[in-house]
């Protein structure tokens, strides 16, 4: 697939027996154009990034021009979440010119005239919303900057569409790209709503440190995720990990906020919900950032990560992971109040690295990871979340079986 390569509006507009529009003056600039509009992306086509597995991703790849419009006309679906973004060439958010932020949430949206949004107020999923990406957004609704000021032309923009947790089918934005006239419809890539195979990880780095009895527990802190398409709603804590010594598990306790529910689209903020949505996921430490996913006996995937409707919690709110291979599944889950978080089968002794997320934190939630002061070290982070940061701490198996996390030495 090359949904990236840029070509000229004339050949696509020869190859559809197109015409321009009769707006375009003689001579006027053309925008360059992708192959293809929505190229996936997430853990089971290229697996980059650190993807959640409980998310669908999609770019549509642009090259900066003065003068250049991209409209998307699509449909609030029917999902626990929705979001469009812009990147600079850096795959990382920006302000645009003016300040405007260079992503726009489902509730943020404002309809097309006659149709309703569903994260606004109730209404049914389906209606439809227009965003513009312009290098002039200031006052315009739905707009999102182009590229950041003093960006060259020629330098490569990109517009990441994010769906977590879909309810049945959806459809992706129809593109069409705008200068001087020139007016130019995308089509969606081939491949774009494939389901895909999900991508198991794959040999990644030099394994930890064997022989040298058990590591220090891992300590988490607010990252930023720059250079790897960050979404601005979501706030990250990492801890990277050494896999755990023979007959032992990394156990990671902490407060869950409350979250809402299911995969429907509801308006927000949503009663005492703290966040839209927050999981765990293990991720390998090394190479492009992938997520754990393992093959299973059956067919089937067990990916990396545990969301807010996986996730056991205690009758105090509590979660408590336990991260381990897939042959020590079976003897975790029988633990009252415990979550299994597999490490890779393909590398299980490879360095992890282990990313919490919380997702547009409600206004009154003071100790979401958004709170957390950037750069900020792991007792500031602390400091801030309170009984919300989560403790981690190695752990016999056997312990953990028979006496719970309670007896891991650290709890």
């Amino acid at each position: 697939m090359k949904c990236w390569k840029p070509v000229l509006l004339a050949a696509v507009l020869a190859l559809s027996g197109a015409a321009p529009a009769a707006a375009a003056r003689a001579g006027a600039p053309v925008p360059t154009v992708p192959d293809c509009a929505w190229e996936p992306l997430g853990y089971q086509t290229s697996n980059v990034a650190y993807p959640d597995t409980n998310a669908r991703y999609w770019l549509l790849r642009y090259t900066v021009r003065k003068g250049l419009a991209i409209r998307l006309d699509g449909r609030f679906p029917d999902a626990r979440y929705a979001s469009v973004a812009t990147y600079d060439a850096r795959r990382s958010s920006f302000p645009g010119p003016d300040g405007t932020p260079s992503a726009l949430t489902d509730h943020q949206l404002l309809p097309d005239r006659g149709s309703g949004n569903p994260y606004r107020r109730p209404a049914r999923p389906g209606g439809k919303f227009t965003v513009t990406v312009t290098d002039t957004p200031a006052g315009r609704p739905n707009a999102l900057p182009l590229a950041p000021a003093g960006t060259p032309e020629g330098a490569e923009g990109t517009v990441v569409y994010r769906i977590y947790l879909p309810h049945g089918k959806f459809r992706l934005p129809k593109v069409t790209f705008v200068q001087d006239g020139h007016r130019v419809r995308v089509g969606t890539c081939a491949d774009a709503l494939s389901p895909g195979s999900p991508a198991a990880g794959t040999p990644s780095g030099p394994p930890s440190p064997a022989g040298e009895g058990t590591p220090p527990p891992p300590a988490f802190s607010r990252s930023g995720g720059a250079g790897l398409y960050p979404n601005p709603d979501n706030a990250y804590l990492s801890a990277g990990f050494d896999a755990p010594p023979a007959g032992q598990v990394l156990v990671v306790r902490g407060k869950a906020p409350t979250a809402t529910a299911g995969d429907h689209a509801r308006p927000w903020p949503a009663g005492n919900a703290q966040v839209r949505y927050w999981s765990m996921c293990d991720n390998l430490w090394w190479g492009p950032g992938e997520v754990v996913a393992n093959p299973l006996p059956d067919g089937g995937v067990d990916p990396g990560c545990r969301a807010d409707f996986d996730t056991r919690l205690s009758p105090a709110g509590t979660y408590t992971y336990a991260v381990g291979t897939e042959e020590q599944r079976a003897v975790v889950e029988r633990v009252p109040g415990v979550t299994f978080l597999p490490l890779s089968s393909a590398t299980p002794t490879a360095r992890h690295l282990l990313i919490l997320r919380n997702m547009v934190a409600a206004p009154g939630f003071a100790e979401a990871i958004q709170r957390v002061p950037a750069g900020s070290d792991t007792a500031r982070t602390a400091e801030v979340m309170g009984p919300y940061y989560p403790e981690a701490a190695y752990c016999g198996l056997s312990v953990l079986a028979e006496s719970g996390p309670e007896a891991c030495p650290g709890f």
